[in-house]
């Protein structure tokens, strides 16, 4: 389909992916990469890594805009530094990596991510160790466009909307630092630029419905399903990889 390659099909299957996976983000707060990264790779390997990432800023920009008032500079001052540093080794691995190998390394990043969100593990919001989240989040965040849950870990006990805000904003910054990496190994150019913008409107559709479905779901049921379709989907592409 277009200059893309794509057959009308799987660009519809894609589209109908980032649209389910928009709406788990803005009903559970978290869903977008965590859901359409394995699955769209599983589609079509075109989509890694570069239009997940660009699909993640997308939802991160308008996220941290409605979530403004809520951002806590300091702990976004803390995190940055660490994400820059991670992002910097992710491209530089992602430069010598073959498809096969990337896929592998996005099963396990997502798998991580699962774990990390469902561990319940606390730690102090101290500068150094929201430094090393972001180090970590930023090699997660550019692999595979999922770079927000060891952030989330160290802010989980902030108060709902700060923490909100907060992510929103560390998430729409290190996802443009990861856009920048990956434009400078080749990993983003025309036709992910293309792809991004023709699965854009699934995220602002997907997102929009989620406003007023997320007062009638239960959070407690919606969490658990996203976690539980995005292991199967990592399991899935590490599968499908080796």
């Amino acid at each position: 389909m277009f200059e893309t390659g794509l057959s009308l099909t799987t660009y519809a299957l894609a589209f109908g992916t980032v649209f389910l996976g928009a709406l788990a983000q803005g009903v559970a707060g978290f869903g977008l990469a965590l859901i359409i990264g394995p699955l769209l790779v599983l589609i079509s390997p075109v989509f890694l890594p570069g239009p997940v990432v660009l699909l993640v800023a997308v939802i991160t920009s308008v996220m941290a805009i409605r979530g403004r008032s809520n951002i806590e500079p300091r702990n976004v001052r803390r995190t940055i530094g660490g994400y820059l540093a991670g992002t910097v080794v992710a491209a530089m691995l992602l430069s010598n990596l073959p498809p096969r190998e990337t896929g592998l390394l996005l099963g396990g990043l997502i798998l991580a991510a699962v774990g990390m969100s469902v561990s319940g593990i606390s730690l102090p919001a101290t500068g150094r160790v929201l430094f090393s989240a972001g180090i970590f989040g930023g090699l997660m965040g550019t692999v595979s466009g999922v770079g927000l849950p060891p952030v989330a870990l160290v802010l989980q006990n902030e108060p709902g909307p700060r923490l909100r805000g907060t992510l929103a904003c560390v998430g729409f910054i290190s996802i443009l630092m990861a856009v920048v990496a990956l434009s400078l190994v080749g990993r983003i150019g025309q036709t992910e630029l293309l792809l991004a913008a023709m699965l854009t409107p699934a995220v602002l559709l997907g997102y929009m419905a989620s406003i007023p479905v997320a007062a009638y779901c239960d959070a407690g049921y919606t969490r658990p399903a996203v976690f539980l379709l995005s292991a199967v989907s990592a399991v899935t592409l590490i599968v499908r990889s080796v």
